[in-house]
């Protein structure tokens, strides 16, 4: 069993920096964008509508992130069976279509 607990973890801290790579992507990238280069925070966060659309859609991506968190924490508990861990994965069936 210590294999399984061992592999959970290190596909929980993949997870976390998949999710802290999006966030430091989403975050930065408009800074440095061609059009946003000489832009005010207000201008780059306020004034761009399509850049408000993508924070929206990134929503059910870091939902997804953090059940698969929960399911992998279920597995390294051997709770894997349980009715939460299924609710969790049907989360994100569901957050991803």
């Amino acid at each position: 069993m210590p294999l399984l607990k061992g592999s959970s973890i290190f596909l929980q801290v993949v997870i976390v920096l998949i999710g802290l790579g999006a966030l430091a992507f989403m975050l930065l990238e408009p800074h440095i964008e061609g059009r946003n280069v000489h832009s005010t925070l207000f201008e780059i966060y306020f004034n761009d509508q399509f850049l408000a659309y993508a924070y929206i859609a990134s929503i059910p991506f870091f939902v997804a992130l953090y059940q698969a968190l929960k399911v992998l924490g279920y597995s390294r508990q051997n709770k894997i069976f349980l009715q939460a861990s299924g609710k969790a994965l049907r989360t994100i069936v569901i957050t991803n279509y």
